[in-house]
């Protein structure tokens, strides 16, 4: 039987790499700097997937302020720092990639620069060729369908056989709105919402390895 799918698009964060808890953990703490706590867990949902510039001004509405201008520099050094040190790659990744016999990339709101860090401390440079698209470098980061687009329209895949492999409501969003398939990793989103939005819930990569085996089988 042919593949049902042609192209699998990677979000980056929370999909390959463990990144999402320490860029809130420096998120958390420069506003502690500051005098204005955030609760970790709380910041950890609702920013799941927004880019530092958006969540940046969603926090800067709610405590009424001006952040300081080297914030968002000031955000990418720690980061990257603890990025060197801390990152830790998502179980299973690695056996369901080498797994797929159809071209992948990853699209992902975070910078070029960002998710070429987080493949190589992964080892998973080789498996993508360069293959990346950042949500920075299209007119509209998701949820808007934009980088998920413009990863189908590389490769001159059409949409909807390509199959996108998300963690959060917003990426989901913006896969559905691209006209994809789209199956959504629980490990920080609830099954029920990730489904509510459009997705196919899993549990582990090694589940959505055997699921989509059997799809190609």
């Amino acid at each position: 039987m042919k593949n049902p799918f042609d192209l699998v698009i990677f979000d980056c964060d929370g999909v390959l790499v463990e990144s999402e808890p320490l860029a809130n953990r420096v998120y958390v703490q420069l506003f502690s700097e500051l005098g204005y706590p955030l609760d970790y867990e709380k910041t950890l949902h609702e920013f799941q997937g927004v880019t530092i510039h958006d969540r940046l001004a969603a926090s800067a509405r709610k405590f009424n302020i001006t952040p300081p201008a080297d914030f968002i520099s000031a955000f990418n050094e720690r980061l990257t720092a603890l990025t060197e040190t801390d990152l830790k790659v998502v179980h299973g990744i690695h056996a369901l990639i080498e797994s797929l016999t159809v071209p992948i990339c990853v699209a992902s709101n975070g910078s070029r620069d960002e998710i070429t860090q987080r493949l190589k401390i992964a080892k998973l440079t080789e498996h993508f060729n360069g293959h990346i698209f950042s949500g920075l470098e299209v007119p509209h980061p998701k949820p808007a369908p934009d980088v998920y687009l413009a990863a189908a329209a590389a490769f001159r895949i059409p949409p909807s056989r390509c199959i996108v492999i998300e963690d959060s409501i917003l990426g989901v969003t913006a896969a559905i709105r691209a006209g994809m398939k789209v199956y959504g990793h629980t490990a920080y989103t609830p099954a029920r919402s990730l489904q509510e939005a459009g997705a196919i819930p899993f549990a582990n990569m090694h589940e959505l390895k055997d699921i989509l085996a059997m799809q190609a089988a």
